[in-house]
């Protein structure tokens, strides 16, 4: 089983990723593992939560994107006129999941901070990711999650 298949099929183990196409495995009938990486190669899926933030008078949009082929996460952090792609290591989990070191790398920016999920009186869940540059409160958009797929 190669690196990538054995990180996707951990992440989906572990509940990070919504699983997409199965994870193949030495132990499947010959043609399996061709036919999922024929299906991985031509098909992307991704889950992206969608959030947006304050800072200063700018407000911004933060996409948190899921590959669920692959477990690869990227953050799309967007307002008029700026947008930048980061991508997530190791990994941005799903609230109420503890809080984790998230390492957000665009190009030479380098951003390195703290996910951190909390949960209000009210039982809403409210995210934040203070970046070494600053922080930013969540607030999750409608609709929060959406799905699509590239053939």
């Amino acid at each position: 089983m190669t690196i990538a298949k054995m990180i996707a099929c951990v992440t989906c183990i572990m509940g990070i990723a919504i699983t997409g196409a199965g994870c193949a495995t030495d132990t499947d009938p010959p043609g399996v593992i061709e036919t999922h990486e024929v299906s991985a190669a031509s098909t992307i899926c991704r889950s992206v939560k969608h959030f947006k933030y304050t800072h200063g008078t700018a407000t911004f949009g933060w996409d948190v994107t899921t590959e669920k082929n692959t477990g690869r996460q990227f953050v799309d952090e967007f307002r008029p006129g700026f947008r930048r792609q980061y991508t997530v290591s190791p990994v941005w989990s799903t609230c109420p999941c503890p809080n984790e070191t998230v390492v957000l790398r665009s190009g030479s920016i380098v951003l390195t901070g703290t996910h951190n999920c909390y949960e209000e009186e009210n039982g809403e869940l409210r995210e934040e990711y203070h970046g070494s540059d600053y922080q930013r409160l969540l607030i999750p958009q409608v609709p929060f999650v959406t799905q699509n797929c590239d053939p």
